[in-house]
């Protein structure tokens, strides 16, 4: 016990020294930052200081907004994924996405000191202090999980603690608390679910659907009685042609708002009595909306992520206005006076200024220099680039968010066929699942590349240099985690599912270790057009997905075993059941 105390103490007298060091030095010298990739995704303005968390870098840099310039940066953690104030501005909150934990740091004008740490669920992506100051909420993706943290515990014990966790049915990212209340809103990464978690209770009051997918931003409106949602729509009964994506046919982008009196009734209509506002028109594409902003007289400011842009709208009349910034914004904060609007420039690694009330650019606040990218980085680029589809509707995030998949229908010629609309397969783990399509039909994952830029997304010609940057991209993306690892008291269960899954002949399908196979087979279903061989998906993850099959018939694994029986030689016990889903979940 004494050295696991003189560890973490040590730990947290070099976090210090790493928070701390940059700013002293900064003091004296004024240096150059270092090049490195920086990739800021969150931002916090408290006083004049604006402090931007870089993802890649695992860093906090600091930005004297009056005089527009970097004045520190210091070492946090691995792969900081949020960042967030506590209402009083002394503590700033951060998750690290890699080491999977909430570090509590207190702040003095610009300088920061690691106060406290603990651990939460796997890959936690988003961090909200609670209005009362005493709690925050930390969500984290892989883990479907919303950890409810008591900070006051750190002015008793020197650290913060869990006080709760709470399981959720699909993968959080982002979240907001409803205003006076203990509830807070917790919105799907992939999907569009969207969930509402008493805190007080530490349960899950309402968990519904919108027909929407990849929610990247959250506000209240200036009335605070409609929560404002930037997201996107795929439907399934258009096709890739250039015609339905440039009359918004196929993928529109919007920010919709919804009634807070509807949130909060678990049986009410979530559609009724709220507003769709789309972004972009005929011709002008807005792919990919993420962070959102209301000023105080209620201008909306959002981040056009696959475009490069920032669009601004008044409040409650008028059109948007579009505003050019750069590469990626994904996050945006705003000054008091709701004047400012800070963007984060994540691919630029820079923070561009915008003047909300002209609606037009200010300046651009350079982090650091950057190192020479590699083919994997300029694959990254293009990946999250909806300039590269026809009139920049929609990136290949678009669909498969961040590597992974929006759960939704796509009509497109992957199969060779329009009206027989399939599942958006993810990603995640692609490099080691050929063939490539739903019928397997496709053998070099180049042209599986080149076939989605120009066929899916219509856009112009694919250059060879963007094909093999876009691969090698592509190839740096790991397969999910499995939602539920193998603990000691599920061992003996996990075994048994694991003979239940050979003993059933899943295996001649989804081989191990990829969990698929590069043939395609009849498992009794058929699309529109009477295809009935399929190329089996990897099960690698697959309880981090769903639905499920080609046409997502089942909503669940439970589903996919109990009401469609798949591929099962006999009846299975309840027992036998909650065995096999225990390793499917496992894998």
């Amino acid at each position: 016990m004494h050295s696991t105390r003189s560890r973490q103490a040590f730990r947290g007298i070099v976090a210090v020294l790493l928070i701390c060091l940059p700013s002293i030095v900064g003091q004296a010298a004024d240096p150059q930052p270092p090049a490195r990739l920086r990739r800021p995704v969150a931002l916090v303005l408290a006083e004049k200081w604006l402090f931007v968390a870089n993802r890649t870098a695992g860093t906090v840099s600091v930005i004297d907004t009056d005089k527009g310039r970097v004045i520190g940066e210091s070492e946090v953690c691995r792969k900081l994924a949020d960042l967030a104030a506590t209402p009083d501005g002394k503590r700033l909150l951060a998750v690290d996405e890699d080491a999977a934990e909430l570090i509590v740091l207190n702040r003095s004008g610009p300088a920061l000191e690691v106060a406290g740490r603990v651990t939460v669920g796997q890959s936690p992506v988003s961090v909200r202090p609670l209005a009362d100051g005493r709690r925050c909420t930390v969500a984290s993706l892989w883990a479907r999980e919303l950890a409810i943290v008591d900070l006051a515990a750190q002015d008793r014990s020197g650290q913060p603690s869990i006080k709760k966790v709470v399981e959720l049915p699909f993968s959080p990212r982002q979240q907001i608390q409803v205003p006076d209340t203990d509830k807070i809103v917790v919105a799907d990464a992939f999907g569009g679910k969207i969930a509402v978690v008493d805190v007080a209770r530490g349960i899950v009051e309402s968990v519904r659907s919108l027909p929407a997918h990849q929610i990247r931003g959250l506000a209240w409106d200036a009335t605070g009685k409609h929560l404002l949602i930037s997201h996107q729509v795929l439907h399934a009964d258009a096709h890739t042609t250039q015609a339905d994506i440039h009359w918004g046919n196929l993928i529109v982008n919007y920010v919709r708002s919804v009634s807070r009196a509807n949130l909060l009734k678990a049986d009410a209509d979530l559609l009724e009595g709220g507003r769709q506002l789309p972004l972009g028109d005929v011709g002008h594409g807005t792919g990919d909306p993420a962070g959102l902003a209301v000023t105080v007289d209620g201008t909306s400011v959002v981040a056009l992520a696959g475009v490069g842009e920032v669009a601004i709208r008044t409040a409650n009349k008028g059109d948007w206005a579009y505003v050019v910034v750069g590469q990626r914004p994904t996050a945006v904060a705003l000054d008091a006076a709701g004047r400012r609007a800070f963007v984060a420039d994540t691919f630029a690694d820079r923070v561009t200024v915008v003047d909300v009330i002209g609606k037009k650019k200010d300046i651009d606040i350079v982090l650091g220099a950057q190192p020479k990218l590699s083919d994997a980085d300029h694959g990254e680029l293009l990946f999250y680039d909806a300039r590269l589809s026809h009139e920049n509707w929609l990136s290949c995030s678009s669909c498969h968010v961040d590597g992974h998949t929006n759960g939704q229908l796509n009509d497109n010629l992957s199969d060779g066929s329009f009206g027989t609309p399939k599942r958006v397969l993810s990603l995640l783990g692609v490099k080691d699942t050929p063939p490539w399509a739903w019928n397997g039909g496709i053998a070099d994952l180049k042209d599986q590349v080149r076939k989605s830029m120009e066929i899916t997304m219509r856009g112009p010609k694919a250059t060879d240099q963007q094909v093999h940057d876009l691969e090698a991209f592509l190839k740096t993306l790991v397969p999910p985690p499995p939602l539920r690892a193998e603990t000691a008291a599920t061992r003996d269960g996990l075994q048994r599912g694991k003979e239940l899954f050979r003993q059933q002949g899943c295996t001649s399908c989804h081989v191990p270790p990829a969990y698929t196979s590069a043939k395609t087979y009849d498992v009794g279903l058929a699309d529109e057009a009477g295809t009935k061989l399929f190329n089996p998906p990897s099960l690698r993850g697959v309880g981090q997905a769903g639905p499920y099959f080609h046409d997502n018939r089942a909503a669940t694994l439970e589903d996919v075993l109990v009401a469609h029986r798949h591929q099962l030689k006999k009846e299975l016990a309840r027992e036998e059941l909650a065995d096999l889903l225990l390793f499917l979940r496992s894998i």
